[in-house]
């Protein structure tokens, strides 16, 4: 039962759709004599195109104003309105042009999510999305005027979700200038209250194991210490956890798994108030201070930082193992703060800017559901806007 003036249509009947195409290396050009040439994911940021690649050689044109739909590869499903004048576009990339009865803003707001409710149906081993498959999605088209209505109202919760992860960036960014001069200052730049000591200086094994009664955690390069069963969807724990090491709250662990940009593991400071247990292949150390805890925490985070201290000290075992020991692990030195003043004025620093981030997370998720729900009730003509 649609409402009065809506009726079924398909992406097929409304707008025409341009496929792209690949060069290789030996056709791209420069800015002076050729066209923008958008290869994939790498060129959407938001709602907004970056253009770094130019080919003097374009077929595929996509123009100002398209609906351009990144179609294959790790990026499916990104979406955005172009806002260049011409560029030449990739097979990773599809353009929805010459629309025909259709407010291009909600058009828009229409392929982004029908192609998010195919990701999240799940699409074979690549992600991705074939021309026939598009041109054939159906959907409800209400008057010109009520598209654009509709348009107008879902673009307030983009323009806000947009602001936020801007927020967001501008913090990490904040955080990452700030570990730079921190860490990257030399030692005659750095006041008396810096040292140069081996971590087994500052960080010691209580050797604590399991009572039975601890949850079984795993670390994650963004969260920290997280359950495995919620991060992970289950437990990879041994039968038998009764020598997994016991983690308090504040005790710095290191994870000897190459992860991502940390092919040498990961060190996290653990912010969990109750006790927890990891595998013991992991690292477990008590700081001698919490904020310096914090500061470690902070240092590891960068993958330069993380790669720089560990490399002389780790070696890639079989099957992309790290051999290296608890002891070996300590033995290496930093340049540290050892004026507890100066310890608490940093961590602070850092676990505020932290803070402040994972309240303008939690937001950013809101923003999305919210935005999510109204596309479902107003694309639908479940929910009609005045």
């Amino acid at each position: 039962m649609l409402p009065n003036g809506w009726k079924k249509s398909k992406i097929g009947e409304t707008c025409s759709l341009l496929s792209g195409q690949d060069f290789p290396p030996n056709l791209y050009g420069n800015e002076e004599k050729g066209l923008p040439y958008i290869t994939g994911a790498s060129n959407f940021a938001g709602n907004h195109i970056i253009l770094n690649r130019w080919t003097e050689h374009p077929k595929n044109i996509a123009k100002k104003g398209d609906i351009l739909l990144v179609c294959k590869g790790s990026g499916f499903g990104i979406t955005a309105i172009a806002d260049f004048e011409k560029a030449h576009i990739a097979r990773q990339v599809m353009a929805l042009q010459k629309l025909n009865g259709v407010d291009r803003d909600f058009l828009y707001q229409v392929i982004s999510m029908n192609v998010r409710n195919i990701k999240q149906k799940g699409c074979g081993l690549i992600p991705g999305i074939d021309r026939k498959t598009v041109l054939n999605i159906e959907y409800f088209l209400p008057p010109i005027e009520e598209q654009k209505k509709i348009a107008t109202t879902l673009s307030l919760w983009d323009s806000a979700i947009e602001k936020m992860e801007k927020l967001i960036k501008a913090k990490e960014s904040l955080l990452t200038e700030y570990g730079k001069e921190l860490f990257g200052k030399t030692e005659q730049k750095q006041n008396k209250v810096w040292s140069t000591i081996a971590l087994s200086e500052v960080l010691s094994e209580h050797g604590d194991k399991s009572t039975g009664k601890e949850e079984v955690f795993s670390v994650s390069v963004h969260k920290g210490l997280v359950n495995q069963i919620e991060h992970l969807g289950r437990s990879f724990a041994a039968k038998d956890t009764s020598n997994y090491n016991r983690v308090h709250y504040g005790d710095i662990v290191y994870t000897k798994s190459p992860t991502g940009d940390f092919p040498l593991g990961i060190v996290k400071q653990s912010m969990i108030k109750e006790d927890v247990i990891v595998s013991p292949l992991y690292g477990v150390f008590t700081p001698q201070t919490f904020e310096l805890g914090a500061i470690l925490d902070f240092y590891f985070s960068s993958p330069i930082n993380a790669n720089n201290y560990l490399h002389p000290v780790a070696q890639k075992g079989a099957k992309n193992t790290i051999n290296i020991t608890n002891k070996k692990f300590l033995s290496a030195k930093l340049r540290l703060p050892i004026d507890i003043k100066e310890q608490k004025k940093i961590a602070q620093f850092v676990q505020t800017t932290k803070k402040e981030m994972a309240v303008l997370q939690e937001v950013l998720e809101n923003y999305k559901k919210q935005k999510q729900g109204l596309m479902q009730k107003l694309l639908t003509g479940q929910w009609r806007v005045k």
